[in-house]
């Protein structure tokens, strides 16, 4: 019996210490305890799993550039990109149109256009400066007077206008080289040739302001004038080319001695460019309300077609 009592109790006592070690979290079996390589394997999980998550990031970073919603975005960047360099080309080309109507107004010998006159004036009774210099001079002042009018509103990309200015000249130059010796030769073919060039000065004109850039000077500051007075352009172009001519009889006068540069064909020129400006505008917009039309007919269904998949019945 006492024996009994005693394996009794050391049977108590080991069982006591073992619960004591698992509350503690100890194992009693050496071979349950855990390795000194347990955190390293730890720790090579996390690695792997980081270098999974990154994976999975490139992946679907890769997935999500070759997305619909990237390539639309992509494919909106390209257009917007050839819609401006398409504005670019044609502003540009209406500077060249504007260049080729002033020589064709000059080759009339019935006077100088109005936005021209006052640098030819000034050439005339100035002739060491050269007549593309004055037209420089010209066309800078010109920016000045749109900073004046606008103020604040004038944006810094409007600078942009002396290079076109410098591009302005050099086109003048280009086409009375190649126009050569090409004159009328009657006052009713000087007639024609100042029609002519009107003709081709206005579309120019409006290439220049339909393309939204930069325009040329003298375009210019008649549509911050319109900006400021609300008033149609081609009625403000009237009143800016008669202003323009005043201005180069009075330094013919001044500089020159008598009426020199300045004819009749000058006042037609600024009486009736703007009307040939207005018909333009006029067309280009009845022509732009037409496309727009026609697009948004394509863009509708037509009454053939099914407005909506059919609803089906659920078994």
């Amino acid at each position: 019996m006492t024996e009994r009592k005693i394996n009794r109790g050391s049977e108590i006592r080991t069982k006591g210490k073992s619960m004591g070690r698992e509350r503690s979290g100890v194992s009693a079996d050496p071979s349950d305890r855990p390795s000194p390589q347990a955190g390293g394997l730890k720790a090579a999980y996390s690695v792997e799993g980081v270098r999974g998550a990154q994976d999975g990031l490139s992946l679907s970073t890769k997935s999500a550039e070759g997305s619909p919603a990237a390539l639309a975005e992509r494919s909106l960047t390209l257009r917007a990109a050839l819609f401006l360099t398409g504005r670019i080309v044609l502003m540009l080309a209406g500077i060249a149109v504007m260049g080729l109507g002033i020589d064709i107004v000059v080759k009339a010998d019935l006077g100088n256009s109005p936005i021209s006159a006052t640098p030819n004036v000034l050439s005339i009774g100035f002739t060491m400066v050269s007549f593309g210099t004055f037209m420089l001079g010209w066309q800078c002042f010109l920016v000045l007077v749109q900073i004046a009018l606008l103020r604040r509103e004038f944006r810094l990309v409007d600078l942009w206008q002396i290079p076109i200015s410098v591009f302005f000249g050099v086109c003048i130059d280009a086409f009375m080289a190649l126009l050569g010796p090409a004159a009328p030769t009657s006052y009713v073919a000087s007639w024609l040739w100042l029609i002519g060039g009107m003709v081709v000065l206005a579309l120019g004109i409006v290439m220049t302001v339909v393309s939204g850039t930069v325009m040329n000077c003298g375009e210019a500051v008649v549509q911050a004038v319109v900006r400021k007075t609300g008033a149609r352009f081609g009625t403000v172009k009237v009143g800016f080319d008669l202003a323009c001519a005043a201005l180069a009889c009075l330094c013919a006068f001044l500089f020159v001695g008598h009426l020199a540069g300045v004819r009749e064909g000058t006042f037609v020129c600024a009486a009736f460019t703007g009307v040939i400006v207005n018909a333009y505008m006029g067309l280009y917009g009845k022509l732009r309300d037409a496309a727009r039309r026609r697009r948004k007919g394509t863009e509708r269904p037509s009454a053939d077609e099914p407005q909506g998949a059919p609803a089906t019945e659920e078994a």
